[in-house]
């Protein structure tokens, strides 16, 4: 049983035109809840889903098992989806809800606060573990990874902290420490600093940044004209990569879609929304 509900549910069905029928790409499949929505929308919809987490896909099966003649399942991550799809596979209709899912942090796998361990894989026949990464990376690699995951000036105590007082074996048990090192800092304010600190660990772990480039590096070769893409992002890292990339799509080139000058290449689409859509204050609630 899924606990995940699906973020802007209405909207994503609106912006793919799932009623109009056709086929559609789920890149991230989590509770299925989309999924089963786009095929709830038209009878003749069909949707290829992937996700990279088994578990996911095995909760999946039992919910979408009234459409099993309209899904295929792929336990696959983004970067790979090129490989299991023909050369003639087209989508009329392509979305991906970015990050990590209520599932996984309920699951004790090493997300939330107070796991009993430090795993963090969101595939879990991966190699390498946040526990390895926590425990085996130099200074230098800790605070580029936690840069680079949206640590602020925090970051600096935070490595000095986790050396110091590692190994670690549990999130909780990490999050006791980092909470602690980032609170010294002057004027560091949030209310529990470790929300971030996880989410850089869980990023790396899972080269979440490298599969968005991957991904938005084909969804261009795999539309159909007309199809719509569709892309959820949680925060500001995921939205700026994905941002910079649809108004490239919508240019032509690396600059503005509003730019005067010469177009150097031929755009690939427009944009169907002026800024980024956010939930509404209902769904806030």
């Amino acid at each position: 049983m899924t606990l995940h509900i699906p973020v802007m549910e209405s909207e994503a069905i609106e912006y793919l035109r799932a009623s109009e029928g056709g086929r559609f790409l789920d890149c991230t499949l989590g509770g299925a809840g989309h999924t089963e929505s786009i095929l709830k929308a038209n009878g003749s919809n069909s949707v290829f889903a992937v996700d990279r987490d088994q578990r996911a896909i095995d909760r999946a099966m039992k919910r979408l098992e009234p459409f099993r003649d309209r899904i295929t399942l792929q336990h696959s991550t983004f970067g790979e989806i090129p490989e299991h799809l023909s050369d003639n596979d087209k989508f009329d209709g392509l979305l991906a809800d970015l990050g990590v899912s209520t599932d996984q942090l309920k699951e004790n796998r090493g997300f939330g606060f107070e796991d009993d361990n430090l795993d963090m894989r969101m595939d879990e026949s991966g190699m390498r573990t946040a526990e390895d990464l926590v425990n085996e990376s130099s200074p230098r690699d800790l605070m580029r990874i936690l840069k680079q995951g949206g640590v602020g000036r925090e970051a600096k105590a935070v490595v000095n902290a986790i050396v110091s007082k590692r190994p670690f074996t549990s999130s909780k048990e990490l999050v006791s420490v980092v909470n602690q090192a980032a609170k010294s800092v002057p004027d560091i304010k949030k209310r529990n600093p470790s929300t971030v600190i996880l989410q850089a660990i869980r990023i790396a772990v899972n080269e979440e940044f490298e599969q968005i480039d991957t991904l938005l590096d084909f969804i261009p070769s795999v539309m159909n004209v007309s199809g719509r893409v569709v892309i959820i992002t949680f925060h500001s890292l995921e939205d700026k990569r994905v941002a910079h990339r649809m108004r490239k799509w919508a240019s032509g080139g690396e600059f503005s879609a509003l730019w005067p000058g010469e177009i150097q290449d031929k755009s690939k689409g427009k944009l169907l929304t002026r800024k980024a859509m956010v939930p509404t204050e209902a769904e806030i609630e």
